[in-house]
């Protein structure tokens, strides 16, 4: 018996769970870091099997933010992967870009597990 591989739509609400899970579990946590984020340019997140490192810029005449996000392996410090992400624009207010931030870093956390 041959199984059909997953389509998009069966990947996607598996992910979409994954995601509310963090979010529910973590959501609290990672709504802190966005924060702390905001305030210092950078923060460092562990969870299970990875270690998250965030780095949060603005360009003034852009008004737009960039959201550099960077996962190690914290038992060999082996990097795996990195990407940035454009945010919207930065003169919205700060519980947006709080809300889109920690979204942004649980979709990471989800991914990694």
């Amino acid at each position: 018996m041959e199984l059909d591989p997953p389509d998009d739509a069966e990947v996607e609400e598996v992910f979409d769970h994954e995601l509310t899970r963090v979010l529910r579990e973590h959501g609290d946590a990672l709504e802190e870091q966005s924060r702390t984020l905001l305030t210092t340019g950078a923060v460092s997140i562990a969870s299970p099997g990875v270690m998250m490192h965030a780095k949060l810029r603005f360009s003034r005449w852009r008004r737009r933010g960039l959201l550099e996000v960077a996962t190690e392996d914290p038992l060999n410090g082996e990097v795996g992967h990195s990407y940035c992400i454009t945010l919207s624009e930065a003169g919205r207010d700060r519980a947006s870009l709080v809300q889109e931030i920690t979204i942004h870093l649980a979709c990471e956390i989800a991914h990694g597990q």
